[in-house]
């Protein structure tokens, strides 16, 4: 069975852990059925990656513009591991890989995106196998306020809405980052998006209750992990 190794960049916040489990848990229930599941935290020493045959980065509530050392040695380890594996980042590990291969990170000037949209793929998306048999505008979870916003040098485009033009790339064989997060569920998307109100209704108002009530399940998002560990892994 194929080894994939989940770096904890960051938790669920106390009380959507209390109700829905970590991020690992979330990751584990799409990819533990297929393949054998480990989890590392970013901010410890990784593992080699030699061990595994590929790499998922979870989201955070941390800030890639806030950058800190525990996030450089966690970029550089992922280039290092990309050179013989599949990695795949995920929300703020898209935003990680995008920083590490040269693209700018900011606060989304188009303000946070949260709850269910809409993204749209590009014709290389459309042609990627991490998209594969998904319909070229695909409802998808949201959670973030940060933004990949220009392309990695050297990397293509793979999906963009209006909101967050960068919604996805990829880079060489090895490499897939997404903004969205394809392990949520509607529940999940639901109590983090509650759990972030403060911070939503302050950037416009009700932007929590519209958020909240655009939520509805994407179960052909959540088939994004399915294609990487089949496409991208082998498994």
């Amino acid at each position: 069975m194929k080894r994939i190794l989940v770096v904890r960049t960051g938790e669920a916040p106390a009380a959507v852990t209390a109700r829905h489990g970590g991020f690992g848990e979330w990751f584990g229930r799409h990819l533990a059925p297929r393949a054998e599941v480990e989890l590392a935290d970013a901010r410890a020493p990784l593992p080699p990656p030699g061990r595994y045959d590929g790499v998922v980065l979870t989201g955070s509530i941390d800030s890639v513009t806030a950058w800190a050392p525990w996030m450089e040695a966690t970029a550089l380890w992922c280039l290092g591991a990309a050179r013989g594996r599949p990695v795949l980042g995920v929300c703020f590990g898209h935003q990680l890989l995008g920083r590490a291969l040269g693209a700018r990170v900011e606060r989304n000037p188009r303000g946070p995106e949260a709850g269910t949209a809409e993204v749209i793929l590009t014709d290389e998306g459309r042609a990627d196998p991490l998209f594969d048999r998904l319909p070229a505008r695909l409802p998808v979870q949201q959670a973030h306020q940060d933004h990949v916003a220009t392309v990695p040098p050297g990397a293509v485009r793979l999906a963009w809405n209006d909101r967050t033009p960068v919604q996805a790339f990829g880079a060489g064989d090895a490499i897939r980052a997404v903004q969205f997060h394809p392990e949520f569920d509607a529940a999940r998307c639901r109590a983090v998006t509650e759990w972030d109100r403060p911070s939503l209704d302050t950037a416009r108002p009700g932007g929590c209750s519209g958020a909240l009530g655009s939520i509805r399940e994407t179960p052909a998002a959540e088939r994004i992990l399915a294609n990487w560990l089949g496409r991208f892994v082998g498994a």
